[in-house]
């Protein structure tokens, strides 16, 4: 069962990641407007989690209670990550995507704008 676990958690990690690179993308050239909605929405709903779990990935609580491991302990629940980087990840990619966002929206609001 972890290594279910472990799969899906790696598969959503990558996801996000790309939602990401889509936010990017947008807000840099314009194109792929109509993801824009995706690409949004993955990150947050991955934040209303953490947010939801005290903090706390909901994969890495799973993956501690089949485990046994103890609260606090880090349990492996991404197959390609080390623990320094998988712990930091929330800090590292939230400002990251919250800029993009942020770019993102301003250049819906600018075109809107230019198109009155």
């Amino acid at each position: 069962m972890i290594v279910l676990i472990q799969l899906a958690h790696s598969l959503i990690y990558v996801l996000v990641v790309l939602c990401i690179i889509g936010v990017w993308v947008f807000a840099l050239t314009g194109r792929a407007r109509k993801l824009l909605i995706v690409t949004l929405g993955g990150p947050i709903l991955i934040g209303l989690g953490l947010i939801l779990n005290d903090g706390e990935c909901v994969f890495q609580s799973w993956a501690r209670a089949l485990t046994d491991t103890p609260e606090g302990v880090w349990s492996r629940d991404l197959l390609f990550l080390p623990e320094a980087i998988a712990r930091n990840t929330p800090w590292i990619f939230t400002p990251v995507f919250l800029l993009g966002a942020v770019l993102a929206l301003h250049r819906i609001g600018r075109h809107n704008r230019l198109n009155a």
